[in-house]
This record gives C-alpha cells, sequence and structure tokens, in this order.
C-alpha cells in the first residue's frame, strides 16, 4: 500500500470508472495516452494508492476532463472548459484558494474586465454545487429505501428462523416419543 486511502479516494476511483465506461476507455489506453505505468494507474483505480493531484491534472489535460469533477465531483465532466478557458478557469481556482488576496478582491468586486467572467464561473460552481446537493438527496433517499428493503427483508427471515426452530423443537419431541 502506497499511503493511506481515504473515501475521497474511493469516490474519485468511481467517477474515473464512470469516466471510462462512458467513452470505452481501459485502464491500459488512459495508462498509455498519460505516460504512466498501466501498474501505477491499476493501484489508483484499485485503491492501492491514494490518487494525486498530479496524476488528476494529467488525466484532465489529456482527457479533456474537469479536474474539479475527477477530484471532488463539482460539476461535469467537461462544464468548466465550456463556460470558460482553461487559463482562466486556472486563474479563477487560485483565486478561490487565495481568495483575500487584493487580485481576487478586484475580481470578486468585478474591478477589471474579467469580473463577468469570474461572476459567471461562479454562478456555475454554485449551480454545480447545487446539483451535487439534489444527487446526494437522490442518494440519501434511496439508501434509506434500501435500508427499509433490508429491514423488512431481516423481519420476514426472522419469522422464517422462527417458525423453523420450533419445527426443529415439534421434530426433537416426536423423536424422543418414538
Amino acid at each position: 500500500m502506497d499511503g493511506k486511502i481515504t473515501s475521497v479516494d474511493k469516490a474519485v476511483s468511481e467517477r474515473m470508472k464512470q469516466f471510462m465506461a462512458h467513452y470505452g476507455y481501459t485502464q491500459v489506453a488512459i495508462a498509455e495516452a498519460c505516460n504512466v505505468d498501466v501498474s501505477t494507474l491499476s493501484r489508483y483505480m484499485n485503491n492501492k494508492k491514494p490518487w494525486s493531484s498530479k496524476m488528476l491534472q494529467k488525466i484532465g489535460s489529456v482527457f479533456n476532463v474537469a479536474f474539479l469533477w475527477l477530484r471532488d465531483g463539482i460539476g461535469e465532466m467537461f462544464a468548466e472548459e465550456k463556460a470558460i478557458g482553461k487559463a482562466q478557469f486556472a486563474a479563477f481556482n487560485q483565486m478561490l484558494d487565495a481568495n483575500a488576496s487584493p487580485v481576487s478582491q478586484n475580481i470578486i468586486s468585478g474591478d477589471n474586465y474579467h469580473g463577468s467572467q469570474t461572476i459567471n464561473a461562479t454562478e456555475g460552481k454554485i449551480t454545480a454545487l447545487e446539483q451535487k446537493i439534489d444527487a446526494q438527496a437522490q442518494l440519501l433517499s434511496e439508501k434509506d429505501r434500501l435500508i427499509a428493503s433490508q429491514q423488512a427483508w431481516l423481519a420476514d427471515k426472522d419469522k422464517l428462523i422462527a417458525r423453523q426452530e420450533a419445527e426443529i423443537a415439534e421434530l426433537r419431541e416426536r423423536l424422543k416419543q418414538n
């Protein structure tokens, strides 16, 4: 094992599997395109190695996949690049990471010519987060439904076990009488 695997790493692996299935890519094809060993990609995919930002950036760059979607599940696979250019998106992400800087205050207040693009990107991120919240709410609802179904199944199983135990006790009693 190359490091501690977190639920985030597992979620990234699931998004990678979704991406691969959607476009029909294999681990071999992705590894070759990204110029990494298949075994390295396999360790990432099988949750034996924590995903690195560098690897995710490489995959995003080579396959034109949104880094935030790969890393955090935010937005669509390709949504950010459609809304604004790569360089502007990278600058926007840097601004979010350092939102107290004077430059970012200018961007946030719209005091430069990129202000409207930044606002549009922010609105896109908000929409993506709202979509993620909706998706998680649906997953929670589905989870609750599955739990209720499993609880009903367990209750039925308990009734069956009780009936079988009663039948066994009755058979033992008959054996004693014979």
